[in-house]
């Protein structure tokens, strides 16, 4: 199943996030990723509204990705770590052009503070290319516990 949750944080929430921003630990595909800690505030928000499926039990990763100009995602599953049950993507802006997640022929338009999450092993998904600005991100993976 593929949910998708509007309004799960504000701009001011999001904006709290940006002082990460200026150390990414690796660049990933032409993609900046950093990590922040798995009991961040807003972490937690987002388990809490995920928390309904028993997918979304453990916080495994917490990183914000980056997409700048010019960069996507081909489609993909999360294969990383075995013990990945679920995934949610929150947007943390939408001041940028392209940039679409797309899940299982799904296209989720970027909305500030929309969250979408689902089984990233089973559904396959990608992100579009950015053509205009910067696509910020805030990837939580799960487990059960």
């Amino acid at each position: 199943m593929i949910y998708i949750k509007d309004n799960t944080i504000t701009l001011e929430e999001a904006e709290k996030l940006k002082v990460f921003l200026s150390h990414p630990w690796r660049a990933w595909e032409g993609t900046a990723v950093t990590n922040i800690p798995h009991d961040h505030e807003l972490a937690l928000k987002i388990k809490s509204v995920v928390a309904h499926d028993k997918n979304f039990k453990e916080i495994e990763a917490a990183q914000i990705i980056t997409y700048p100009i010019g960069i996507s995602k081909p489609f993909h599953l999360d294969t990383a770590r075995k013990t990945t049950t679920g995934a949610s993507i929150t947007f943390l802006n939408d001041n940028f052009k392209g940039g679409e997640a797309v899940v299982e022929g799904i296209e989720i338009t970027p909305i500030l503070g929309r969250t979408y999450y689902f089984d990233g092993n089973m559904y396959q998904h990608a992100v579009l290319n950015v053509i205009k600005g910067s696509r910020h991100t805030l990837g939580l993976w799960y487990n059960y516990g």
